[in-house]
């Protein structure tokens, strides 16, 4: 009897701890909630680029030797190896009290010179680097090489000062690229105006403009979509504040705007629908509903738009443009 009533008290435990542990799966399972965010853009002409970047590394254009005068005798070095020489300034001095001198800005590299009141010979010189014109070396991915060309403008900026730019043009392009496991690559040389600040060895940021377009009707990108037959098309707002699908011609793109070619007019509407999923835990809230805004806030890969508030369920209005939001589907089990 005794042995019954223990079974039936094990029975009672098992069964009150499975449906204690099922409850809090079921209270810890994550749920996505979707929703669409819908707003409309005002078609607006505006300055277009498309660019590549990519990074590299200052060095000097021209290295040359320098030649010493082979009629005259040695008497010792004005400056160093490593050391900056201004256009004039001297580099090292003769036993007739004339000079070498600085053609023009340089660093000088290595020197090789006779011994102190010998004679200089066709095998003596000082290497110097120009600092007047730099280069920097920059990697092209084999998908983007043949979109790149010489003479593009460049717009360099240095990562000791990324409040300055430079521009530059691309010189020399590379025929035989470098094989990596990665894909292929090709070098390119960009070269640019020294402004007395850039030192040889100093990395560097560079744009490359690829194309561009100035005062260009535009819509956003994420506006234009695709329909069975391969043609983009907007979503259009009409004066009624109904919507109609309108085929359209793009031109160049840049990361957030794309170029209208045809099928829009300057302060046209287009609207555009985006998809936002968010995962919550039911632990935080009794029901499924409960906190549905709260983690609207900017974290969801908007190109346009701004921040959700926390449980306010509508976009904060924009200038240029007008939000509205609407909840197509509520959660659902992963």
């Amino acid at each position: 009897m005794r042995k019954k009533i223990l079974l039936i008290i094990l029975v009672i435990i098992i069964v009150i701890g499975s449906f204690i542990i099922g409850r809090q799966i079921g209270l810890n399972t994550e749920k996505d909630k979707t929703q669409i965010v819908t707003r409309e853009e005002i078609v607006e002409s505006r300055d277009i680029k498309k660019t590549l970047t990519a990074s590299g590394e200052v060095s000097a254009k021209t290295t040359e030797k320098l030649e010493l005068t082979t009629t005259k005798y040695f008497k010792s070095m004005c400056v160093e190896d490593d050391d900056t020489v201004k256009k004039g300034e001297k580099i090292l001095q003769y036993t007739d009290g004339t000079y070498l001198k600085a053609e023009y800005d340089l660093v000088v590299i290595s020197h090789n010179v006779p011994e102190t009141e010998e004679k200089c010979t066709d095998s003596n010189y000082v290497e110097v680097s120009d600092l007047d014109t730099l280069i920097t070396n920059i990697s092209i991915n084999e998908n983007e090489i043949n979109s790149v060309k010489e003479k593009q403008k460049v717009e360099i900026t240095l990562t000791a000062d990324g409040s300055k730019k430079y521009e530059g043009k691309i010189t020399k392009i590379d025929s035989i690229g470098t094989y990596a496991s990665s894909g292929t690559t090709f070098n390119a040389t960009v070269e640019f105006k020294n402004d007395d600040t850039v030192k040889l060895g100093m990395s560097t940021s560079c744009t490359v403009i690829l194309d561009e377009k100035e005062d260009v009707i535009c819509v956003p990108i994420d506006s234009i979509s695709e329909n069975s037959k391969g043609e983009e098309y907007v979503t259009k707002v009409k004066e009624d504040g109904t919507t109609e699908e309108v085929i359209v011609e793009t031109g160049i793109a840049d990361e957030n705007y794309v170029q209208i070619l045809s099928g829009l007019s300057l302060n046209d509407k287009v609207q555009i629908e985006t998809e936002i999923t968010e995962s919550t835990n039911n632990s935080n809230s009794k029901n499924g509903f409960e906190g549905f805004g709260s983690g609207m806030n900017g974290e969801r890969g908007y190109r346009q738009g701004g921040n959700m508030p926390g449980g306010e369920g509508t976009m904060p209005e924009m200038k240029g443009s007008q939000m509205k939001e609407r909840t197509t589907s509520e959660s659902q089990n992963k």
